[in-house]
Formats: C-alpha cells, sequence, structure tokens
C-alpha cells in the first residue's frame, strides 16, 4: 500500500564500481556523491576538480562541496560521463542523479511504479528499482 511513497532507488556503476542505493531525485538540480563514497571508489580529494559552489541540503542548510569528480556511470546498459559534487555529508544514498543526468540520459523515472524508464531510439529500457536499500532492525 506504501509502495508510491518510497523514494526510487536504483543500482548503478561509478567508475566501474557497483553502487546499490544510488536515489533518483527530479528535484535536485546536481549529482551528489558523498565523501565517505570516494574513498571506496578509490579516489580521494586530489582527483577532484576544486570549486567554490555550495549545495543546500535536504533541511535546507547550505553545505560547500569539497570539489567535482567527473566520473563514468552506468545505469542499465547506458554509460555517460557525469559530474558529481563531493559533500562530506552522512547522507543515506550512496550517490545521487539529479534532474540534469535525468534529462541529458532520456529517462522517466517514478517512483510510484519504483522504476527508471531510459529511452534508447524507438526502444524503452526499464531499470527496477533497488528492492532492499533501507536496512531492518528488530528489537524484540
Amino acid at each position: 500500500m506504501t509502495k508510491h511513497i518510497k523514494p526510487l532507488y536504483i543500482i548503478a556503476h561509478v567508475n566501474g564500481k557497483p553502487l546499490s542505493r544510488v536515489l533518483i531525485d527530479n528535484e535536485s538540480a546536481v549529482n551528489i556523491l558523498p565523501y565517505r563514497i570516494l574513498q571506496k571508489l578509490g579516489k580521494n580529494v586530489d582527483d577532484l576538480i576544486p570549486t567554490e559552489v555550495s549545495v543546500a541540503t535536504f533541511t535546507g542548510k547550505s553545505t560547500k562541496t569539497l570539489g567535482v569528480l567527473p566520473t563514468n556511470v552506468t545505469v542499465g546498459s547506458r554509460s555517460s560521463l557525469s559530474a558529481f559534487f563531493v559533500v562530506n555529508s552522512s547522507a543515506s544514498f550512496y550517490a545521487l542523479l539529479g534532474i540534469y543526468w535525468i534529462h541529458t540520459n532520456h529517462c522517466v523515472p517514478s517512483s510510484m511504479h519504483q522504476l527508471l524508464l531510459m529511452w534508447k531510439g524507438d526502444d524503452v529500457e526499464a531499470v527496477q528499482a533497488y528492492s532492499q536499500p533501507y536496512q531492518s532492525n528488530s528489537n524484540t
């Protein structure tokens, strides 16, 4: 009954490494990568392009980015060069793909149907949502 209110998480390959909790957010203007994930991709601050850009968090608070990481992103059968703003954050996602990535890759995200439609010429590829983005705990 609550499937339609879940955020849309997918599995993507970033810099050739699979990331399971990639949030598709059509309200975000930029792609975001938490610093802890930058390290898991085998990169560090020296690999970033310096920038003075600040981004607003989900709470509306402004945070300065550590830099921009240009890297290859593969979703389904499509690969593209994308730029991620790296932030020192404890976000629940491993990466966030924003509206520019969505439009550039001719995608239609649907949180209601829990899938991402990707146009490929006259064909459509459906990328199913990552089915277990949350950890479950039980107190008994």
